[in-house]
């Protein structure tokens, strides 16, 4: 008998990356050529080898195509429609299709503040936006992200360039937002307007979202289809209502008056035991990799090579990108395989930057992150600015990306592709029986400026599957519910190890709106809009799918206590007993006052137009703490303690925690985490009641914390 009640095991958590959107008018979503298109003069009929690459809308030019035509209908395989007729008879002509995007807004009323901004164009299914200018986006999870205009400088939304903006209501292809827009402003973008999605509380699009009228023919989804780990409960933070209750003089004892006030979404929590370094990334929030010359190879289309253009700046989510050496065409893999949405780019930028900005960097050292063989062995406090990205859509000269670039690049950057596969080909990490890894990522993990937003998705059901005949309310309806917390950063966070157990990671966070699918309310075809993920059953169920998701086949054993090391002051210390390495971020959340004129409704998945949620939520001050417990051998800590001696941050001074997974080779999967630029502050020496061996307790306070990693990851 089918369960009935919400169960555990059919508890499904999955996360990803939040990432600004930035949609350009009349950006070229896919342009392609044809050369088998017939005419015949005065037909709109045009018949060609294969229709499968066009679709309605597309622009379409060439030799006999009036000025402005575009693809009115596909009749079949081989003939489509233009929207005006040929103006020629011709065979086997070459014709360029092609998409444009824009935006319009509404006539602005100053009643309630509010402006509607309409999507159009026909991008391609590949692209954020598709036919009819349908953002693939789920409806109602933009509600709260903050919006900015670029203007042109010469109309369109010229009087709105820099303002900012809350969405507060959504559709598949238009937003509303308050305040409202200029009321000078003309009604439809131009050439040079933007739209900026900002970051916090937007995941990553995923383009294989799919939108129906009928939530229960929906297919709606984001980017969120990463393992969190090896955890065994989650703390979720849920949603509550801060309630004001009102005492009012003359109207007795009781309560006269409640009122909902603000909406919380914190107290999130989780325990990992790490066997991989991503959440470090969300705890630190900088990120370098090491990329060697096996990325090198991995060109594409071998009559060209592919550069940043115009450089790209920090915080960017796009690369534009150009062909040198002539060529044309989309970008391929050396094997022929066209780059896509799914796959990764890699930015192979020498360039070097400073890790800190409390201090000067150390340029008589010449060991730089990115440049020196054995990185987990050197002290160093320069990098490479060398970074990797998904890509979430890909146009004919744009990457779109899973997450914001850390640093600027300069035009003319080499960029590379890879592509997770089930073994080494395409620059696929890849890990043997041995423990080796062949193509194994290393990267370099600090702190700096900010911590990364997340976007955590939680599913719930009664059963594992409903059949095709279920109904809403039936023995057999999983009556599913997701949830999308929106938002999430990192407040504070533990990393500890001790002789019992693996190297474990406490992790608080917390969220600022929270999505949940509302499709089992809507009055008709009631069903499951959002279609959630499922990790080991359509997520990861294979190997290369299991390396996307960060779980890669023979990693997923955690780093061991007995498979780490200690060393303080370039000596190994081999009686530490435990260390518990405590961080924190200093974010803080804050509420606006932000109204928003909208009508409240059960169907709404973010309601009050998110006006009651928190809408900032900001990084503070970083602190760092390491408490250690040695068996005694040496007096050395107590000496260093006692004389209050700052650790300058040298290779032979920092404190370094290495940790390496099992096997027979080198080159295996390893974590090395450094402290530099520290003080001891407590070196206890108690007299034990067993007349056993004193155990000090240890108190280190560093500036900074550093992690190098080699793992499978691309991009944490």
């Amino acid at each position: 008998m089918p369960s009935t009640v919400y169960k555990g095991d059919l508890t499904e958590v999955s996360f990803g990356h939040e990432t600004a959107l930035r949609l350009d008018h009349n950006y070229s979503s896919r342009t392609f050529t044809n050369a088998t298109c017939d005419t015949t003069s005065g037909d709109a009929t045009v018949t060609m080898d294969d229709t499968a690459n066009i679709e309605a809308g597309m622009s379409v030019t060439g030799t006999g195509v009036p000025a402005g035509a575009t693809v009115l209908s596909i009749t079949d395989g081989t003939t489509f429609e233009l929207s005006a007729n040929a103006t020629a008879t011709n065979s086997n002509q070459t014709f360029t299709f092609g998409d444009a995007f824009g935006f319009t807004a509404s006539t602005v009323t100053a009643a309630d503040e509010t402006s509607v901004i309409t999507l159009s164009g026909n991008g391609s299914p590949s692209t954020p936006v598709t036919v009819g200018g349908v953002l693939k986006v789920p409806i109602g999870m933009l509600v709260g992200v903050k919006v900015s205009i670029v203007g042109n400088g010469t109309g369109g939304f010229t009087p709105d360039d820099g303002r900012l903006f809350t969405v507060i209501a959504q559709t598949k292809n238009t937003f509303t937002v308050t305040p409202a827009l200029d009321t000078t402003q003309a009604t439809d973008s131009v050439a040079g307007d933007a739209l900026i999605f900002h970051s916090l509380a937007m995941p990553s699009v995923d383009v294989n979202s799919g939108h129906n009228d009928n939530a229960n023919s929906s297919t709606e989804r984001s980017l969120l289809d990463q393992f969190v780990g090896l955890t065994a409960a989650v703390t979720l933070p849920e949603t509550k209502v801060d309630l004001k209750r009102y005492h009012v003089v003359g109207l007795g004892r009781d309560v006269a008056v409640q009122v909902p006030g603000r909406f919380v979404n914190q107290g999130g929590s989780f325990e990992v035991n790490m066997h991989n370094p991503r959440w470090l990334y969300y705890c630190l929030g900088m990120e370098a990799v090491d990329v060697g010359s096996t990325y090198n190879s991995l060109t594409t289309n071998t009559d060209y090579t592919i550069n940043v253009t115009a450089g790209t700046k920090a915080g960017a989510t796009t690369i534009p990108f150009n062909r040198s050496g002539g060529g044309s065409g989309d970008p391929t893999f050396s094997g022929g395989s066209a780059v896509g949405a799914g796959d990764y780019v890699i930015i192979k930028d020498t360039d070097i930057t400073d890790l800190v900005t409390y201090k000067e960097a150390d340029t008589a050292d010449v060991s730089v992150f990115g440049a020196v063989a054995n990185p987990e062995s050197v002290y160093f406090d320069r990098t490479e600015k060398s970074e990797i990205r998904r890509i979430v859509a890909i146009t004919s000269d744009t990457i779109f990306l899973d997450d914001a670039l850390l640093y600027p690049h300069d035009d003319n950057t080499p960029i590379h592709f890879a592509r997770f596969g089930s073994g080494s080909t395409l620059g696929s990490p890849d890990r043997a029986s041995t423990g080796a890894l062949t193509n194994g990522v290393t990267r370099l993990l600090y702190s700096r400026s900010h911590v990364p937003s997340f976007a955590m998705e939680v599913s719930i059901r009664r059963r594992d599957a409903e059949d095709d005949t279920a109904v809403d309310g039936s023995s057999t309806d999983t009556k599913q519910l997701t949830r999308v917390f929106r938002g999430c950063k990192v407040k504070d966070f533990s990393l500890t190890a001790d002789t019992d157990a693996a190297l474990r990671l406490n992790v608080n966070f917390d969220s600022t709106l929270c999505y949940t699918d509302t499709g089992r309310l809507e009055a008709s075809n009631k069903g499951d809009r959002y279609d959630a993920h499922r990790m080991f059953e359509d997520t990861a169920n294979s190997d290369a799918k299991r390396k996307e998701s960060g779980i890669a086949p023979g990693t997923q054993k955690p780093f061991m206590f007995y498979n780490g090391t200690v060393t303080f002051a370039g000596r190994r210390i081999g009686q530490v007993v435990s260390f518990t390495l405590n961080g924190s971020t200093g974010v803080q959340q804050f509420y606006t006052i932000n109204g928003a004129a909208v009508t409240d409704a059960t169907t709404d998945q973010t309601p009050f137009a998110g006006s009651r949620n928190a809408s900032l939520s900001v990084e503070g001050k970083t602190e760092y703490s390491m408490d250690m417990e040695i068996i005694v051998e040496d007096p050395v800590f107590y000496h260093e303690m006692r004389r209050a001696v700052g650790r300058d941050p040298t290779t032979a001074d920092m404190i370094r925690l290495s940790f390496t997974k099992p096997g027979t080779a080198s080159g295996r999967e390893s974590l090395d985490i450094m402290l530099d630029d520290y003080y001891i502050t407590e070196a206890g020496l108690p007299i034990p009641e067993d007349k056993g061996p004193i155990r000090a307790p240890l108190k280190v306070l560093p500036k900074a914390i550093r992690v190098v990693s080699t793992d499978t990851l691309f991009h944490c």
